[in-house]
């Protein structure tokens, strides 16, 4: 008996270091879940953060719609070059032959019609002039004494024929009183013929006169003097170049248009009033508008070219004569579709943007247009705009973000992340 309960409570002992089945299997159960799920926790926070690696930070701008500014609703069908020309520009020549005494202008001289530019030596026109004033004046003074001489023997004659009325007097002597006044009045119309012949002598002399000076035939600005102090000018210039032909060359200002030459394979697509955009090679960085003033109706055999005239809608007073210049014919702009809006923009209207957004890729102008996360590559034809902008007339549409000083590592489809505030 003692032995059977002592094996018993020996079989009752507990043994501490055997692992427990129940809480072993509990363990394993939630322990495996956690772990998988900080490992896909872990796996999608090194794609987040690869994705974000791979993204360029870039800046942008976006396309502001010129639909409504003159001269830049349409856009362009056909560009040109020309030059700066006056309508009103003549060459200043002398009526008479002499040395050039007085010059009075300067190149860029601004005139004004009627003024004098310079001035011939004239001593002896002037000589001329005082000579038929004194003429004049003698001839004045010998009608006087005529009109006295007739009056004194109309007197005579008045006296004579009261006394052959009472018989005091012959009537040869009344003949000859008659005939003195009769030649008293033959003298006086003599003086008043010498007077006119004076008068006209006078402005013979005058006007030979007043030919020594050049004067301006309309107001404008003298572009070039073509001759100098102590030269002798002449109205016809002397083939071997001793005489001058014209004293400076001058233009109206008020006048300056474009002419540009346009193949006659496209002068079919410019009309009349069509507007224009005018950009000087002075300053590229601003543009004129202007509409087409006349096409000239003929065309150059050996350039194949048809002139166009382009006239600027305001002049600016930095435009001067000959400077280069480019035209953009511009069409007509679109006309909206009268819905109810919320239309998309159209593609083909000018827009403007900065001009650090354009970039060169492989000899061509190009922007790159930020597309949800992406940035895609579009070809386009800038043309400068006043300050730092330009036109874009087709292949953007305004309201679309454009990347503006693009990094070096950006390229088509490159993903983008914009940085900052979008400018507008």
């Amino acid at each position: 008996m003692t032995r059977t309960g002592t094996a018993d409570l020996t079989g009752l002992k507990i043994d501490r270091d055997a692992p427990d089945p129940a809480r072993g299997g509990r363990s394993n159960r939630w322990i495996l879940p956690v772990v998988i799920s900080l490992l896909g926790l872990a796996a999608a926070i090194a794609l987040w953060r690869a994705s974000r690696g791979g993204a360029i930070d870039v800046s942008v701008a976006r396309a502001e719609s010129l639909g409504g500014a003159p001269g830049t609703g349409g856009s362009e069908i056909l560009t040109a070059n020309g030059y700066v020309v006056a309508r009103q520009r003549a060459s200043v020549s002398t009526e008479v032959s002499g040395r050039l005494a007085t010059l009075y202008v300067e190149e860029g001289s601004r005139v004004s019609q009627g003024q004098v530019l310079g001035v011939l030596q004239n001593e002896d026109q002037r000589a001329a002039v005082q000579n038929a004033k004194a003429s004049l004046a003698a001839a004045r003074a010998q009608s006087a004494e005529a009109k006295a001489s007739a009056w004194e023997a109309d007197l005579e004659l008045g006296r004579v024929r009261e006394l052959l009325g009472r018989g005091l007097v012959s009537q040869s002597e009344f003949d000859a009183a008659d005939a003195k006044a009769q030649v008293a009045r033959a003298r006086v119309e003599s003086a008043a013929a010498e007077i006119g012949s004076a008068e006209a002598r006078l402005q013979s002399a005058s006007v030979s006169y007043e030919k020594t000076f050049i004067r301006a035939p309309f107001a404008g600005a003298v572009l070039r003097k073509e001759a100098e102090v102590g030269e002798i000018v002449s109205p016809i210039p002397s083939s071997g170049g001793l005489t001058r032909g014209a004293i400076v060359t001058m233009a109206n200002l008020a006048s300056l248009e474009v002419e540009v030459d346009v193949n006659e394979g496209y002068v079919a697509r410019t009309r009349e009033g069509m507007r224009t955009e005018i950009a000087l090679d002075a300053y590229p960085n601003d543009r004129f508008p202007g509409r087409v003033r006349q096409i000239v109706p003929t065309a150059d055999r050996q350039k194949a070219t048809v002139l166009v005239k382009v006239a600027f809608d305001s002049l600016d007073a930095r435009v001067l004569p000959d400077m280069g210049a480019k035209v953009a014919f511009l069409a007509d702009a679109p006309r909206s579709s009268g819905g109810g809006g919320g239309g998309s923009a159209d593609p083909a209207a000018a827009v403007s943007i900065p001009r650090g957004a354009v970039h060169e890729r492989d000899g061509r102008a190009v922007v790159y247009v930020v597309e949800g996360d992406r940035a895609r590559t579009r070809g386009i034809t800038p043309r400068p705009l006043a300050g730092d902008r330009v036109l874009v007339s087709g292949g953007l549409a305004p309201g679309e973000l454009v990347v503006v000083e693009a990094p070096s590592n950006l390229s088509d489809n490159s993903r983008v992340r914009v940085k900052g505030r979008t400018e507008e």
